[in-house]
């Protein structure tokens, strides 16, 4: 291989690696089992079904075949979605990288080359992870000519999949060429949030009326019709069946072909366009200067955090969640997923002479504003666990700031940003005719909520947010998945209870508020009560720059 082959294999594998360097989901740079942990996950609900698929052989009906193609339809492009959104950052051209390899004896046109074929790599390997179990299973339990269903699932599958990939990374080429870098970064998480919203609503919708995607496909439904994943289960069909396939298959399928066209021609043609201007705006820099504080937002600190340790730590929290975009990719979706939650729980579906009506649910209403602060409090709890600023940590360990500090300005960033969403919920709540009086009882409802959440998840934590170390070897999935998966929906349902409850006798509200103080007071009383570590510091291991101060 000459000097130039093995310069941009070199550049190759540095690409592709970035993907996978990502302190939110590895330890220590172990890119290769990091690959492996994600392509296996993406993998295993194909395999599930399919194997259920597989050895169950249900009687076939019409709709139970569509409902089947749907799904493996929906699962790449969903997935794909997915994995696009959390590599939103490393999906494009990076200012890092032009700052490191342009001095260097490269090309410009070998740096682009490199990352576009990195960035097909990562792509294609998860597009062939998430099809890889359907393809091979699936065929087989079909009544149909197995390979014809190959053929289909093959064409419909790898395009939806692509498709998925394809637009966000289309979106984010238009956004890139026409945006500044500042624009690119507001716009960025507000993207990712809307994205996988939408991408959780699609998995409720099959869940929920998956059995009727047919009456939705045919009837006056529209909104269905313009769904991305129903243009691709009528490639599916019309692969399958050829002219003897369903009505909607031609227009659906003629509609996911254009679609996957015009993001692929849309991506190819702005990518270069952003890598060229990116690279302009990270060899002339970043003008403008960084943003100044607002007089109200230091009034904020002043008020929510007392001790001068708590408010350099809010400040850090604050700063961190502005300039950080792996925060924020991972923030934006999980509130993205809570915010899927409260729209799904909100909507009611009535089906009427085989038509599905959409209204709004009362008792959805009032499961929002649980719902979100729940997740709120909890996605800060767990995203000021992830160690993504471990470099920062050393100056509250010189100066001397509490552990005990650290937590404090935790819970208070915590509950800010739940007051935020619930001043948020109560505004469209209004919107939508609720009355002063059900209002009250929202407001009410939302700040015992968050308190108590706040308190109970930030109860033990002690340490700076951003800056734990991962400990390997304590992982605790099975904990999460009961949180969210038992406490989460009982903790939900107990909270609509005592809404009604107090919306039909307000003297209810007394005894609410009085558990919630006690409850409150316990918590606060306790943690004054634990023993304080001999050294806050002692699980913080590695060496820091004391600037020959320390001493000896």
């Amino acid at each position: 291989m000459d000097e130039r082959g093995i310069v941009r294999r070199v550049l190759l594998k540095h690409f592709f690696r970035r993907f996978f360097d990502n302190d939110t989901i590895q330890v220590e740079g172990d890119t290769q089992t990091t690959v492996i942990r994600a392509l296996s996950a993406v993998a295993v609900p194909g395999l599930t079904v399919a194997f259920f698929l597989q050895m169950g052989s249900p009687v076939r009906t019409q709709t139970g075949d569509l409902m089947q193609h749907y799904f493996f339809v929906l699962l790449p492009f969903v997935v794909m979605g997915v994995v696009a959104l959390f590599e939103w950052e490393m999906l494009f051209p990076d200012r890092l990288d032009f700052l490191v390899l342009t001095p260097l004896a490269l090309k410009s046109r070998e740096m682009l080359g490199a990352k576009a074929a990195a960035l097909g790599i990562f792509l294609g390997m998860f597009l062939v992870a998430v099809n890889v179990f359907g393809l091979a299973m699936y065929p087989g339990a079909s009544h149909h000519y197995m390979f014809r269903v190959l053929l289909a699932q093959t064409v419909a599958a790898m395009m939806s999949g692509l498709f998925g990939a394809l637009v966000f990374l289309a979106i984010g080429g238009v956004l890139l060429c026409v945006l500044s870098e500042a624009q690119f970064r507001v716009a960025s998480p507000v993207l990712q949030l809307v994205a996988t919203c939408c991408l959780l609503l699609l998995v409720l919708h099959f869940a929920l009326f998956g059995g009727w995607i047919l009456q939705q496909l045919s009837g006056h439904l529209r909104i269905v019709q313009w769904m991305p994943t129903a243009w691709f289960l009528g490639v599916y069909e019309r692969v399958l069946y050829g002219d003897a396939a369903l009505p909607f298959a031609a227009e659906m399928a003629r509609r996911g072909v254009i679609a996957t066209a015009a993001a692929g021609i849309v991506a190819v043609v702005t990518y270069p366009l952003a890598w060229t201007r990116m690279r302009r705006m990270a060899i002339e820099g970043v003008t403008g200067g960084g943003l100044r504080p607002w007089r109200v937002s230091e009034w904020l600190v002043q008020r929510l955090a007392r001790r001068p340790g708590e408010r350099a730590v809010f400040s850090f929290i604050g700063q961190t969640m502005a300039r950080n975009n792996r925060y924020q990719v991972y923030l934006a979706m999980y509130y993205g997923i809570g915010l899927g939650l409260a729209i799904a729980c909100s909507l009611s579906f009535t089906v009427k002479d085989g038509q599905i009506h959409l209204g709004a649910s009362k008792d959805g209403l009032h499961a929002i504003v649980p719902l979100l602060m729940f997740w709120v409090v909890a996605g800060l709890r767990a995203a000021f666990g992830l160690p993504v600023n471990l470099q920062a940590g050393w100056i509250f360990r010189v100066t001397g700031v509490r552990l005990s500090e650290c937590a404090a300005a935790a819970r208070s960033w915590a509950m800010m940003c739940a007051m935020v969403v619930l001043a948020s919920i109560l505004i469209v709540l209004r919107w939508l005719g609720w009355d002063a009086w059900h209002l009250l009882v929202q407001a009410g409802t939302g700040f015992c909520v968050a308190l108590l959440l706040t308190n109970a998840f930030f109860f033990s934590q002690e340490a700076v947010p951003f800056n734990k170390p991962r400990m390997p070897g304590k992982s605790k999935w099975g904990l999460v998945m009961a949180l969210y998966l038992i406490v989460l929906p009982q903790f939900v349902f107990r909270m609509i209870d005592v809404e009604h409850g107090v919306e039909r006798k307000w003297t209810r509200a007394l005894g609410w508020c009085l558990a919630t103080a006690v409850v409150w007071g316990l918590m606060v009383w306790r943690r004054k009560k634990s023993p304080p570590l001999d050294d806050d510091w002692a699980e913080y291991s590695g060496e820091y720059l004391l600037l020959g101060l320390g001493s000896r």
